[in-house]
């Protein structure tokens, strides 16, 4: 079998969203095709297949294969990547990443926008559906392995789950997350299992890394096609795998935005968006769920604010449990967060972004995790893509893309970090307003208080104690220890 020497270098084409990055690399396949290149575009979603296909110049021959075209994705791209009949193939990253790397022999890889490098699946498990779990896995030292001899009865079981929830007549007794968990266990992922919880239940998590670093190695060449790579999660784990950079040429020239843009956080100074301070009632006592119905919470009066300094139909960026039942249907876009290739609202000059991004309890114990295995830090890296990358692709669906806009453009967005990450990207000329985080309903947080327990907590954390012990030992809730463990460890860097 022939040696090949694994490819460390990816090519990068950073610029801004809207830029061109997408037709910069149209231009140029088909002079590629015709240097006897081979190339696979990995899309993020199925939903712009339709619009790069679109764009193609006529008569340019490809083939696409995904959920939308055939039923056996993973056998059809194997053969495709095999036999070379087509030599333009279009796919989601979902897709390439679940075929076999060396597969990839041979072939240019393009990517569109950053692909996932590391999730952090968490689900609390009712004391009868953790005892469905532990047929088939152990808990040793707080983790959860295969039971010796019972990998065959995890295949079996996964197998049911799929069928049934293909619409087979059969009985499974897994649920959504007992699969996923299983799922975890059957790849090699760690899982780990937590303290029971005030209600019985006890959370169990995991941590999976991608692989498609694995994919990358095989290809001939990988281009990703991004707005921001340099401080993301993706670029962790690249330095994490020995990755290098290029500059692709696929970059396309940018000028930047022409349009004037005015930014508005919400929260004030100093403060960060999360979900626990927005979803306290206006009132000032209940959390989310204390709220009584037709109460208000902050993020509902904040909207109100918001939509008082707005024009036209305003684009909303808003999680799922921001259910703004006051709110009528034609007064916003209602947008999904994830808004890659979200283009018919370039009419639209503001955008509202109630988002957060701030990493869970489980996210902080899966960084934890990741910082002892590899010796770094990367909660910035989490942020920058569960919260900041996301920010910019959603207001960037605006006017503001628009070269020959004239109207000025309103963002409201969560924090100052937010406001700070678009004026350091792509918008050195946006001007930053705190005026309306001055009149929003955001009480203080009497988290500031000083917490007597702390030194003790601290002590546990340099001894090495585990959170689960330390809530024993201290009292202080699991949800807390998380936030007091980055001050203790930014406290011995300092």
């Amino acid at each position: 079998m022939t040696n090949i020497a694994p490819n460390k270098v990816i090519h990068t084409a950073v610029s801004a969203p809207g830029a061109g990055k997408t037709q910069a690399f149209i231009a140029q396949i088909p002079s590629l095709l015709s240097a006897g290149r081979s190339i696979i575009l990995a899309l993020p979603t199925l939903d712009l297949t339709d619009s790069f296909v679109s764009r193609l110049p006529a008569g340019l021959l490809h083939r696409v294969i995904n959920s939308t075209t055939c039923d056996h994705v993973g056998s059809e791209l194997k053969t495709a990547l095999k036999k070379r009949a087509n030599h333009l193939i279009i796919t989601t990253h979902q897709s390439i990443f679940a075929v076999r790397p060396n597969l990839l022999w041979g072939w240019t890889l393009v990517i569109d926008e950053l692909p996932p490098v590391a999730d952090f699946p968490a689900f609390p498990f009712e004391p009868s559906e953790l005892d469905q779990l532990l047929v088939n896995a152990v808990e040793q030292g707080g983790r959860l392995h295969i039971r010796e001899g019972c990998a065959g009865a995890i295949e079996t079981s996964l197998a049911t789950f799929k069928a049934v929830s293909a619409g087979a007549e059969r009985t499974s007794m897994l649920s959504k997350e007992g699969a996923r968990i299983y799922e975890c266990l059957k790849d090699g992922h760690p899982v780990f299992i937590d303290s029971e919880i005030s209600n019985g239940n006890r959370y169990v998590r995991a941590i999976v890394e991608s692989s498609c670093w694995d994919t990358f190695a095989a290809a001939d060449e990988v281009h990703v096609l991004a707005a921001s790579v340099i401080g993301s999660q993706f670029d962790d784990f690249a330095q994490v795998h020995g990755v290098t950079y290029a500059r692709s040429d696929f970059t396309p020239a940018f000028d930047g935005y022409t349009s004037v843009v005015t930014i508005y956080p919400v929260m004030p100074k100093g403060r960060n968006y999360s979900k626990s301070a927005v979803t306290m009632t206006t009132h000032g006592s209940g959390a989310m769920d204390q709220q009584k119905q037709g109460e208000l919470q902050v993020i509902d009066e904040i909207l109100k604010a918001v939509l008082k300094r707005t024009t036209g139909t305003p684009l909303l960026f808003s999680n799922n449990w921001a259910s703004f039942r006051w709110l009528q249907r034609s007064a916003v876009h209602r947008c999904s967060i994830d808004s890659r290739g979200l283009n018919e609202y370039q009419g639209e000059t503001d955008a509202i972004l109630l988002f957060g991004g701030n990493p869970s309890p489980s996210d902080q114990l899966a960084l934890e995790f990741l910082a002892t295995k590899y010796g770094r830090d990367f909660r910035k890296g989490f942020i920058v893509s569960r919260l900041l990358e996301p920010s910019l692709q959603a207001v960037t669906r605006t006017a503001v893309r628009d070269r020959n806009n004239t109207k000025p453009i309103r963002l409201f967005v969560q924090d100052g970090r937010v406001a700070e990450y678009l004026v350091s990207t792509y918008m050195p000329d946006a001007v930053i307003d705190w005026s309306l985080s001055e009149i929003c309903p955001v009480k203080e947080d009497r988290r500031t208080t000083p917490d007597a327990r702390k030194p003790r907590v601290y002590e546990l954390f340099a001894q090495g104690k585990k959170n689960a012990e330390i809530v024993r030992l201290t009292g202080v809730h699991r949800n807390t220890l998380p936030s007091w463990r980055e001050d203790w460890r930014l406290g011995r860097a300092a």
